[in-house]
Parts: structure tokens; sequence; C-alpha cells
């Protein structure tokens, strides 16, 4: 490790930073729209691969242009992929601050390379300015993502933030004021090596963030319907027969509804099927306020939807079923026909459930609509 030339070991992690951007900007054409950041993550390691150009070309080049130059690449990636990260996790970007102390960072050390030369205090302030956005990118992840993705990358940058703070604490008592980037040091050796590192696997870590919503963005697709984003037929079906073996075990209540649209036929004749659509997806909106965290709603099929109510005796089932039907009504845009149904003793199937719930719907549809008949 401490024999490797350092202008050889910084073109090589460019060299790598630059493959991960590249894949990540060509997976970006086959994401969703919905996944974003994509494009920030992409540039990141591109400009931090650019940044390793400047470091390399160090007495080919002006020294004010490669410090300059070199650091600004590099902290302009550092927060790409922090924006890019916020991006994917909806938060508005807060690029202008950092923008601002970039700036200021740049220029104290244009001070301290052309009027006060201080290697150290160089290393003091660049290394302190990339910790904080750092360490600001690992409290986002830490605060917003879920699975292993996030906190594999909320690690990784965590031990860079580790990496960045001891090289500036290092640079007081191993370095001197006339030291340069590339002068032979372990010290110097490690931390480009490990910073470098670290960078590939922030690259990895996001491609890997991407990867788990693409997944979920397909799961979503395969248990909702894509017009209300109620669950789907199977889906709420399967959902039922998990909450009946769930009582089969534990004795717990659960009930259903079945809900059916009163006239939604006229609605499709009368005002065509864009309106049809668009009391469909409302419909659903009503609903979904009405229900607990634990209910689940789904489209049996056209205009009749199932409502799960885990935990819910025939009792508590009427007061919710009496709720929902009365915030359809007070929407406006149409009524609804209820049926309900709860678990009994000697229950077997979900069939028995819906059986007995679809029978009730009937009777409310057939004595005036607008009603919620137990079943």
């Amino acid at each position: 490790m401490l024999n490797l030339d350092l202008r050889s070991l910084t073109v090589m992690a460019g060299m790598m930073g630059a493959v991960m951007g590249i894949v990540l900007l060509g997976m970006r054409r086959n994401y969703p729209v919905a996944i974003q950041g994509l494009l920030p993550w992409g540039l990141a390691p591109l400009l931090c691969a650019a940044s390793t150009l400047f470091y390399g070309l160090e007495g080919v080049l002006p020294a004010v242009l490669v410090a300059l130059g070199g650091n600004a690449l590099l902290l302009s990636g550092c927060g790409l992929f922090y924006f890019g990260s916020q991006r994917f996790y909806g938060q508005r970007t807060t690029w202008r601050f950092w923008a601002g102390l970039g700036l200021i960072c740049l220029l104290l050390l244009a001070w301290f390379l052309l009027v006060q030369s201080d290697y150290r205090i160089r290393v003091l302030i660049f290394t302190s300015a990339m910790a904080a956005m750092v360490l600001a990118h690992v409290r986002l992840l830490l605060r917003q993502g879920r699975g292993f993705a996030p906190r594999f990358t909320a690690l990784v940058l965590a031990l860079q933030a580790l990496v960045l703070l001891g090289r500036a604490l290092s640079t007081l008592w191993l370095d001197a004021a006339d030291s340069s980037r590339f002068a032979p040091s372990s010290i110097q050796t490690a931390y480009i090596a490990a910073y470098s590192f670290s960078v590939l696997l922030v690259s990895i870590g996001v491609l890997l963030m991407a990867s788990e919503r693409l997944r979920e963005e397909f799961e979503h697709i395969a248990t909702h319907d894509g017009l209300t984003g109620a669950l789907t037929r199977r889906a709420v079906l399967a959902a039922g027969k998990q909450e009946l073996e769930r009582w089969q075990r534990y004795d717990r209540p659960l009930s259903l509804l079945l809900l059916d649209i009163d006239h939604f036929k006229r609605i499709n004749d009368e005002h065509g099927h864009l309106v049809g659509d668009r009391v469909l997806v409302d419909f659903v909106a009503v609903v979904q306020q009405t229900l607990r965290h634990a209910d689940s709603l789904g489209r049996y099929g056209g205009e009749e939807f199932i409502v799960l109510l885990p935990e819910t005796d025939a009792a508590a089932a009427l007061v919710a079923a009496q709720r929902m039907r009365a915030a359809v009504a007070q929407a406006g845009a149409c009524t609804a026909s209820i049926g309900l149904s709860s678990l009994r003793a000697g229950d077997e199937h979900l069939d028995t459930l819906l059986a007995r719930a679809d029978a009730a719907l009937y009777r409310a549809k057939a004595q005036g609509r607008n009603r919620v008949e137990p079943g």
C-alpha cells in the first residue's frame, strides 16, 4: 500500500468512478420517471473522475488551476450524490446553500494558495467542507431510507466522513506548510485510497437504492389497480385469506364489505367513460379517507369494491359502513350500496364471507340503494 504511486492510484480511482457514472446514466433510460435522482447520481462519479484528471496533471498545469479546478469538481460530485438522494426521496434540493458554501471554500483555498500559502490550512478547509456535506447526506438517508441499500450507503458515507475528518486533523501535525498533494506519505496514500474506494461504494449504494425502488414500483403495479390505486382483486383476496387464517389461529374478529356504486352504467352512458373513470377515482379517494391503517380496499370488478376490516365485529363494521356510505353521498358524485358480513363460527373459506356480503349487497340495491345491509 505504501509503495503505490499516488498519481496512478488517483487516476485508477477516477476511471472506476467514470465507469459507475456511465452505468448509472445508462440505466436511467430504463427506469420509470417516478424514480428521481438518477441523473445527478450518474453525473456525480463522472465529476469525481474529472477531478482526478486535474490532480493527476499537477506539475503540468498551473497549481491554482489544479487546486481550484480539481477541488471544485470533487465538491460538485459530492454535492450531486447528495442532491440526487434529495430528489430520490422527494425532498427539496438545497443546492444554493451548498453552492454558496463551496464558493466560500474555493475562495479560502485560493487565498491560502496565492496569498498566504499553507497546504495544511487548505487540507483542513477542504476536507471539513466535504465532511459537512457527506454527513448531511448520511442524515438524509437515515431519516428517509428504508431497507438495506440506504443503510449500506449511509454506512459508506459515514466511513467516508471519518476519513475526511481524520485527514483534516492529521494535517496539523503530519504536513508542512509547503507540502504537496502527492508527497510520499502513508497517511496521504491511505486517505486517497480510502476516499476513492468509498466513491465507488457510494455509486454502488445509490444503484442498489434505485434497484430497490424499481422492485417496489413493480410490486405496486402488480398489486394495485392502475386507475384507482386500490388493491387488485387478486391482492385483496390474498389479504382476505391471510386475515381468515389469522382469525382461525387467534379467534380475532373480521368483517368484510362489498361496495357498489349506484347507477354507474347510467353515469357512463350519460357522461362518457372519462367521467366514469373520474367517479371511480374520486370514490376510492373518499372511501380511503374513512379507513384505518389496518383496513384494505380492493377493486373487486368494474364499479364493485371490497373492504377488509380486521379486528372488527359486526356492530363496529356496521358503523364503519354507514360512515363510508355517508362520506360517498356527501361527496356528491355518486352514492353507494354496501353489503356487510362478519366471520362466524364454522366459516372455513373466504368465499363464504363473500357470498353473504354479496347477498346483503343485492338486498341493499333491491331496497332502494344508497344503504347498508348486514348479511
